[in-house]
């Protein structure tokens, strides 16, 4: 990369990234507070490291102690999004420089350039997403685990990183979200398929009939509860299933095109044009891993987490918001598939 496109990108870094803190500031009066239900349940909820301790209550043990920094620089976390006021958003620092930090070191080690594509995938990252990572919330784990694999691929070690999946993919499925143990199996039917297209479709047509055959034995509690219907009134963007839900038919059936739906969620564009902005960046997203999967090393073990966390999300998200915020994720990964994709196209 020459100086003036180094310069450029880290302009462009820095720029979008005082723009995301500035939507983190503002964000109550420019949107809703819908974006700090997380952070509510997080601080009511009892810190435990047991397994199966859920979502929750697994997250408020990793950031237990968070929570006593906070309480020891006498920050009121009791009135946390019933007051936006200084405490407030400090008690949201504390969650988006980690992120933002995370990005700039992704951004520095990949060597990520300046065109209008990669510029395009920084924006998202930064300005974007500034509504997800800028509260307190469970995103930010996921991210981390990612992270830590994207350090490892930069590093040319493509089997560390596969092994921080396994490990981190695992420990944060037994104790936190039960769901990363499906996106770790998947993950590694991916790697080990993805370098033919007959194992690729052969293996999803078997991943269909598994879902087929075990849907008596799916735990359902996993996924009614995030689509209750008291949360209707949170999410504009549900989900509607084409048939219903509680035959293996139709269960499957749903899910194989939720997969679908959420890679291309251009039906979003028929609710408002408000969502232009994700589903274009969603799109493009499903492109760069499409594009990277025939690929070879570290791109390709990339490629494979977001193919996989694709897929675990058609099995369990209820909304399409939900999906856009989980897949923050996916951002270190997709700035470095960004960065290696002259090598892709």
């Amino acid at each position: 990369m020459t100086h003036r496109g180094n310069a450029i990108v880290w302009f462009c870094v820095a720029l979008f990234s005082v723009a995301g803190l500035f939507l983190v500031h503002e964000m109550p009066s420019l949107w809703h507070a819908k974006f700090y239900l997380d952070g509510q349940g997080l601080l009511s909820a009892s810190p435990s490291a047991e397994l199966f301790a859920g979502s929750y209550r697994g997250t408020a043990w990793i950031f237990s102690p968070v929570f006593q920094l906070a309480e020891y620089l006498g920050l009121d976390l009791s009135a946390y999004s019933s007051r936006f006021d200084g405490q407030w958003f400090a008690m949201n620092l504390l969650w988006t420089m980690p992120y933002l930090i995370m990005i700039w070191i992704v951004v520095w080690q990949a060597g990520v350039l300046s065109d209008l594509s990669s510029l395009f995938v920084m924006f998202c990252a930064l300005v974007l997403y500034a509504p997800f990572y800028g509260s307190i919330n469970k995103d930010i784990v996921p991210t981390f685990m990612s992270f830590t694999a994207v350090v490892a691929l930069l590093a040319r070690r493509h089997r560390m990183a596969v092994l921080l999946l396994i490990v981190l993919s695992l420990a944060y499925g037994l104790v936190v979200r039960q769901y990363f143990l499906i996106f770790l199996a998947v993950l590694l039917v991916a790697l080990f398929t993805i370098d033919s297209r007959r194992k690729v479709v052969a293996s999803m047509v078997a991943g269909a009939a598994v879902v087929y055959f075990s849907f008596p034995y799916i735990p359902r509690a996993l996924i009614d509860i995030g689509r209750a219907e008291y949360l209707e009134d949170v999410s504009n963007t549900r989900i509607s299933y084409f048939f219903g839900d509680y035959s293996a038919l139709g269960f499957t059936i749903n899910r194989v095109s939720a997969m679908f739906r959420l890679a291309f969620p251009l039906e979003l564009l028929l609710k408002s044009p408000v969502y232009a902005p994700f589903v274009l960046f969603r799109c493009y997203a499903t492109l760069l891993m499409i594009k990277a999967m025939a690929q070879s090393g570290g791109v390709r073990i990339a490629a494979c987490c977001v193919f996989a966390f694709t897929i675990t999300q058609a099995i369990f998200e209820p909304d399409f918001g939900s999906a856009f915020r989980h897949f923050m994720m996916a951002m270190p990964l997709l700035i470095y598939l960004q960065a290696h994709q002259r090598r892709i196209v």
